[in-house]
């Protein structure tokens, strides 16, 4: 391209450009107080959208239901909402704003308009009860929810009645019979970027994210700007995303924000595919047609995609985040049949998602293809915009000898560490001891400084004094063909005190036998460690978030 016709292009895209709104200058130079350092400011994930609507105007940001948003628009659209927050809602800077949506565009600007005024978003989990979401938006004080019609059957009167506004979202082709696009349409911009109220402190709540609850009430996870803007930046990296990106949404977006990957593709200018629900026919259509990079979700998501009957093995290889349990060599061999390249990650909600990965697969040529599978289950090493992850002894406070045998507990530091939990000092004390943030999980570490895990530390069972890791078990048992899933628990036992019982779920009505899958472990396993009954269900429960 010629300078004549880069500046022909500049000037055609001028007309695009709301008054006293021109994202390719002005608004990056946002939200510094006057006594602030010249040269610093605050770490913050509003300025990734800002420099795409800039340096990727025209390009694809979103696509949804036949409709797609360039850059520039989605951020005109951002803008038009965070106007409608303060002009029609009174929305301040600290207040709480819920979103109660699927995997849609009007998540998508909440996630950057509602940070753009200095309110904090409260994303609520799509899968609680009504009594669940009673509970996060009274907790959480939100005074405004962005509410999809498909879910405000979970929103009871006695929540209405608290909330001081509730913004509609029917998520509908028409445009026209959407009340939350007539809001943001008929926004009057009257406020540009740099004349929004806004958090100056990079170490401010963005974000407050609530827990499963597996184990009493939810927690609400606090999220600074500066950790959104360091994991947005670290999953870019590890994921290797680009401007030629196209990442599939089978992960929901109210689950540690997305992982940060709302920021983090915005941030390269990729193409984000919204998918409100998980209709695995409608996600091989996509994988297949629609030129999908990358997509993440649980083990539980990367099976059913595996199994369904348009599982085909695809011309390009696309990059799958796997967290939430370990993944079984034979899922890893089957994803990779089929051109998916898996990576195993772990983390948690006060961790903003992945803060550990596994090993690059390029470095594991030199092993065997079972040796290179059972290394991949590991989660492995922390990112790299995380400290070094370690693994202590819960007494000592001592790292563990990294010889993969001595369990300790996986700890945390830095800048992918929550602030604390909303409202609650007790547990927050209670997670944080001598200078780290303690995890739950129990881990080993190897020589080569990798981790592995082998239980949550609530989880262990205890049989004769001797311990045993249900995922140790459970891994055993996935190896066989005709599992899909498996879950070990501790079952009472008269003279061991706990024994393991198996929950097995089989493929394609599959006629596998209990006294199989004992003898397959027998093969494999102490004795002890074998299930002591194997129970068969077409379906494991699941938390909250679908993990």
């Amino acid at each position: 391209m010629t300078v004549n016709t880069a500046n022909k292009r500049l000037q055609s895209l001028k007309h695009h450009l709301a008054p006293n709104d021109n994202p390719h200058f002005e608004s990056l130079r946002l939200h510094r107080r006057p006594d602030q350092v010249p040269y610093l400011s605050k770490l913050d994930p509003l300025q990734f959208l800002l420099r795409s609507a800039m340096v990727h105007a025209q390009r694809t940001a979103i696509l949804h239901q036949g409709h797609s948003y360039t850059y520039l628009e989605l951020s005109n659209r951002v803008r038009s909402l965070a106007n409608v927050l303060i002009e029609t809602y009174n929305v301040k800077p600290g207040d709480r704003v819920a979103v109660f949506c699927q995997n849609i565009p009007a998540f998508m600007d909440a996630q950057f308009a509602i940070p753009a005024i200095g309110a904090i978003i409260v994303p609520v989990n799509t899968r609680l009860a009504a009594k669940e979401v009673d509970y996060v938006l009274e907790h959480s004080e939100s005074s405004l929810l962005i509410v999809q019609d498909e879910l405000s059957d979970r929103l009871s009167q006695a929540s209405r009645d608290r909330l001081a506004h509730v913004i509609r979202v029917a998520d509908s082709e028409d445009r026209t019979q959407d009340p939350y696009e007539q809001l943001i349409a008929g926004s009057k911009n009257q406020l540009s970027w740099n004349e929004f109220p806004t958090q100056y402190d990079e170490n401010a709540t963005i974000s407050i994210n609530y827990t499963s609850g597996s184990t009493g009430k939810p927690k609400g996870v606090m999220v600074s700007y500066r950790g959104a803007y360091m994991m947005a930046i670290g999953m870019a990296i590890q994921d290797g995303l680009s401007s030629k990106t196209v990442f599939l949404w089978t992960l929901p977006m109210f689950h540690c924000n997305g992982w940060g990957f709302p920021w983090a593709i915005v941030m390269v200018g990729g193409t984000q595919v919204m998918l409100a629900k998980l209709d695995y026919t409608r996600i091989w259509k996509l994988l297949k047609e629609h030129g999908v990079t990358h997509y993440n979700g649980a083990p539980t998501v990367q099976n059913e995609i595996c199994n369904h009957p348009d599982a085909v093995r695809l011309g390009h290889t696309i990059k799958a985040y796997s967290g939430g349990s370990a993944l079984s060599a034979t899922l890893i061999r089957r994803m990779n049949d089929l051109n998916l390249e898996p990576t195993q990650v772990y983390g948690l909600t006060e961790t903003y998602g992945p803060a550990v990965t596994t090993y690059d697969v390029h470095t594991l040529d030199d092993y065997t293809e079972e040796e290179k599978y059972a290394l991949l289950a590991r989660p492995g090493f922390g990112i790299v915009t995380a400290d070094e992850v370690r693994v202590l002894n819960a007494t000592t406070y001592k790292d563990v000898k990294p010889d993969g045998k001595e369990i300790g507990e996986i700890c945390f530091t830095g800048n992918l560490v929550m602030k604390g939990y909303y409202k609650n000092p007790e547990e927050t004390e209670k997670s944080f001891r001598n200078g780290v943030y303690w995890s739950g999980d129990l881990a080993v570490r190897h020589a080569d400084g990798s981790l592995e895990i082998v239980d949550r530390s609530k989880d262990v069972i205890v049989s004769g004094g001797e311990n045993i890791s249900s995922i140790e078990v459970e891994s055993v048992i996935s190896q066989l063909d005709s599992v899909n899933e498996c879950a070990i628990v501790a079952g009472p036992d008269d003279k061991w005190g706990e024994r393991p019982v198996a929950f097995v779920v089989v493929k394609n009505k599959s006629m596998l036998q209990a006294q199989e899958v004992v003898a397959h472990c027998r093969d494999s396993l102490a004795g002890y460690k074998c299930p002591s009954k194997v129970i068969f269900i077409d379906q494991l429960p699941r938390t909250s978030t679908g993990m």
